[in-house]
């Protein structure tokens, strides 16, 4: 086995990016879709990388598919050269005026109807200068933002997250009303629920948010809980069964408020401001797009703060 790395060449960039997408997709079956190549074909690349850089990457077999302790070392390396063209690429185009290059953008699930969400308004901004950005949007979890972030699998992300992860930079666009909610079939409902206390919430199923740390939960305390919730509508159809309650932004439950299957359980005692940030890796601040849309996020937001 050779212990030499060569020299990278334009193959070898191009293996890279299989070796990434199929590392992405946890496979190569599932990477055959995105990469436009049969498996056979996928597979005769990851091998030939392997040959070129005379290390294993990654066992695939009945047991699944996983990178060797090599192979994280490679796809990680593999993120930041990545990176380091697109930053080369993106500045050089600057140089003429223009924004050119990669870009991604994850932001936590169900933004869509939040009023004071900056990103559509913020990208006609981006999209307004001169600009060739081939821009890839994803929505996720909240904490899985975070650590997409983190990682380098994306360069910006909108989160209501924060665990302080190292070199990353939390800055605040603005707050979401979020709220404890019944459904219509549970028996709190028909109630008073403005006048709820903590003690008649004692024997309610609540709902836990899987994306935050106990420590960031809302002001329930020991509740009752049986199920866990990772997505914001995986937390609304729980709730709809009458079986749990649980904490909605108002903006979101708001069409099924007025519908008449959710009730607010007393909004003075059970709700919250929760911050929404605009999260970046610190060592990426000076790269023309990535400071580019972080700047219109940051300026759409406080502008958007300042009609509300």
């Amino acid at each position: 086995m050779r212990f030499d790395i060569p020299p990278l060449d334009k193959i070898d960039i191009r293996l890279l990016k299989v070796f990434k997408a199929v590392t992405e997709c946890n496979g190569f079956a599932a990477a055959e879709e995105t990469l436009n190549l049969s498996r056979s074909t996928i597979s005769i690349h990851i091998s030939d990388l392997e040959t070129r850089f005379g290390i294993k990457l990654c066992t695939r077999g009945p047991s699944g598919f996983s990178l060797t302790s090599e192979g994280k070392v490679v796809y990680e390396a593999t993120l930041r050269l990545f990176g380091e063209l697109n930053n080369f690429r993106s500045t050089v185009a600057g140089a003429k005026g223009k924004l050119m290059g990669e870009l991604s953008v994850w932001l936590m699930d169900n933004m869509a109807t939040d009023p004071r969400n900056p990103f559509g308004s913020a990208l006609k901004k981006f999209r307004a200068r001169p600009n060739e950005v081939e821009l890839t949007v994803n929505v996720v979890p909240s904490n899985d933002v975070e650590k997409a972030v983190y990682d380098g699998r994306c360069d910006l992300g909108i989160t209501g997250s924060k665990t302080d992860l190292t070199d990353l930079a939390y800055e605040e666009l603005h707050t979401e009303s979020i709220a404890l909610y019944c459904g219509s079939e549970h028996t709190l409902f028909g109630r008073d629920l403005e006048n709820t206390t903590d003690e008649d919430l004692t024997g309610v199923d609540f709902i836990r948010r899987g994306f935050v740390t106990q420590q960031q939960e809302m002001v329930e305390t020991n509740w009752n809980s049986s199920v866990s919730s990772m997505h914001t509508e995986a937390t609304l159809q729980m709730i709809l069964t009458g079986l749990h309650v649980g904490y909605l932004p108002e903006h979101y439950a708001w069409r099924w408020e007025t519908e008449g299957l959710l009730r607010r359980i007393n909004s003075a005692r059970f709700r919250v401001d929760w911050p929404v940030y605009l999260v970046s890796r610190k060592l990426d601040r000076q790269s023309v797009l990535i400071a580019t849309m972080r700047t219109d996020l940051l300026e759409t937001s406080r502008s958007m703060s300042g009609c509300s």
